[in-house]
């Protein structure tokens, strides 16, 4: 199995099953280049790693993901499923974050959501992938760490901060620098509640919390 299906496979699980196979979804840099285009003058200040192309038709929803050559060069280097470490876990997570968002946006469309150019749509999204980026991270280690899958404190504690880093910060406009801000709060807010959810509540509460709107994902991790 390959590592976006691995992935894919692992958040269907923890939510629901899509009709969409990401892996035939991927794009190259030609293709990625025109929808950049056609995405207007927002999508030049994204991130170049990992894009995420969302297109609504009718009763359709098309996804087309994008990663660059080093993103993909360096995970068929180091395999993330062998090892983590300082060289691949910035590539993983975008690769994560980018099979989330389709996942993500799938599952909305699925539910009925339709409007996917709002601001509360991409900070909705922005949420979810961060806290599914972790919960994969997360599982990754507890593979990896073996002796009963448990992650060292250490070791948990290096994935929060390669995670929930000041990376928004150097993004080119107020607008992103907000959104993403926004969103790397709301998930750590939710994930500090999850900390405190008893082990066999955990599935239920992340599927409940996957389902709220971002106002709704808000006033969650407020009260």
């Amino acid at each position: 199995m390959t590592l976006l299906r691995e992935i894919q496979t692992l958040l269907e699980r923890t939510y629901a099953p899509v009709s969409i196979n990401l892996e035939s979804c991927l794009i190259g840099e030609g293709r990625c280049a025109a929808l950049n285009r056609l995405a207007g003058e927002s999508a030049a200040h994204l991130a170049p790693g990992g894009r995420t192309f969302l297109r609504q038709a009718g009763d359709s929803l098309y996804v087309a993901i994008f990663y660059s050559r080093p993103i993909i060069a360096e995970l068929e280097a180091n395999d993330p499923r062998r090892t983590l470490n300082e060289r691949n876990i910035s590539a993983l997570i975008t690769f994560i974050e980018e099979i989330a968002h389709g996942v993500q946006a799938a599952l909305l469309f699925h539910e009925g959501e339709r409007e996917i150019g709002s601001e509360a749509y991409a900070r909705n999204l922005e949420t979810q992938a961060r806290i599914d980026t972790y919960l994969v991270l997360s599982k990754f280690a507890h593979v990896l760490c073996g002796e009963r899958g448990k992650i060292p404190r250490s070791v948990g504690a290096w994935l929060r901060r390669q995670l929930f880093d000041n990376s928004h910060r150097r993004f080119a406009t107020p607008r992103l620098r907000d959104r993403y801000g926004a969103a790397q709060r709301c998930a750590l807010g939710f994930l500090r509640h999850l900390r405190r959810v008893p082990m066999e509540l955990r599935h239920e509460t992340l599927r409940e919390f996957r389902a709220l709107s971002w106002r709704e994902k808000l006033a969650f991790v407020s009260r």
